[in-house]
């Protein structure tokens, strides 16, 4: 792919993780997913998951490169 449709895909995706960060549309229930783990806990650890493909896809199709 262009170079350019990695950073739009940046650009999206950087967006995405800010609006999930804030999470102000979901609503705060004491629920337990698996019996054990807090819903809040493994939105937490979602989110994290995709900070990380977003940080792995940035380094290596976006900032690697030369223009």
């Amino acid at each position: 792919m262009p170079r350019s449709v990695h950073i739009a895909i940046a650009w999206i995706g950087g967006i995405l993780l800010l609006l999930g960060q804030f999470d102000f549309w979901r609503e705060q229930q004491p629920v337990l997913h698996f019996g054990w783990l807090p819903e809040e806990l493994l939105w937490r650890l979602g989110w994290m998951a995709a900070a990380l493909a977003y940080l792995c896809h940035f380094c290596r199709c976006v900032w690697g490169r030369e223009p």
